[in-house]
């Protein structure tokens, strides 16, 4: 295989374990795609082409997987989608309109991403975290999420947001329809580290400096988990606004 097909695909052997796939099935071949750069970490998304194939069993070879893209068969974000490498993520929504089927892309313990089936009605809003608030030209601040989305704010509204919180967006245009910010008595999921997956209210936060000093402690079922501030996603108030996969 030449250079080009080396940038674009992996040995399936060599695949970061979150993947769902038969590393060594040589009947799928010796290579397995690689993520294309985008909204998301490569180290922590999906190719789209592995969740229509793979996860969601929609069809068994690389070619129906483009058919089904080329005719605009998936949306992803409530937006028709095409590119087989494209990136999916956390809390990403993805639709299969002709089987009235959703699901929502959410961290999981035993598998590290996975699709869970959501009604149509939840398909209709995303939650994205805040990652950085800037200030742009003419003093607009800009919400910086975690997916790669901007969102442009007047200078009052900047006021109310705070990083680590985060938007419940109206599918497909971004409007925003709530707020959960990062505090304690607000529900969360644990979106990387050893406690991937796991979700619960968040009962203390402890700011330290240095990276991944701080700390966030989150009571479950199975009792409290402490982890790192950095991996804590926000997903609603008094309960989550989004449903949780049985794990």
């Amino acid at each position: 295989m030449g250079s080009k097909g080396n940038k674009r695909h992996q040995k399936r052997i060599a695949t970061p374990g979150f993947l769902q796939i038969a590393r060594k099935d040589h009947s799928k071949g010796k290579f397995f795609m690689k993520v294309r750069p985008g909204a998301h970490s490569k180290s922590h998304s999906l190719p789209l082409a592995h969740v229509i194939q793979d996860l969601l069993k929609l069809c068994d070879t690389m070619k129906e997987t483009r058919y089904i893209l080329r005719n605009n068969k998936v949306l992803v974000d409530g937006k028709v989608r095409h590119d087989p490498r494209m990136s999916v993520g956390v809390m990403d929504v993805i639709e299969i309109p002709e089987l009235n089927k959703a699901y929502r892309i959410l961290p999981s313990r035993k598998h590290g991403l996975v699709c869970s089936e959501i009604s149509p009605e939840l398909a209709k809003f995303k939650l994205c975290r805040i990652e950085n608030i800037t200030t742009i030209r003419g003093g607009i601040p800009q919400l910086n999420l975690h997916d790669g989305r901007n969102i442009l704010l007047t200078p009052a509204d900047g006021k109310k947001y705070k990083t680590k919180g985060t938007l419940k967006l109206q599918l497909p245009d971004q409007t925003i329809l709530d707020y959960y910010p990062l505090e304690e008595g607000n529900q969360a999921i644990i979106q990387l580290g050893k406690n991937i997956g796991v979700a619960g209210k968040i009962t203390q936060l402890v700011k330290k400096f240095g990276v991944n000093a701080s700390l966030a402690e989150i009571e479950t079922n199975g009792g409290v988990i402490s982890t790192s501030y950095e991996y804590i996603f926000p997903i609603g108030k008094e309960s989550s606004a989004i449903d949780l996969p049985m794990e």
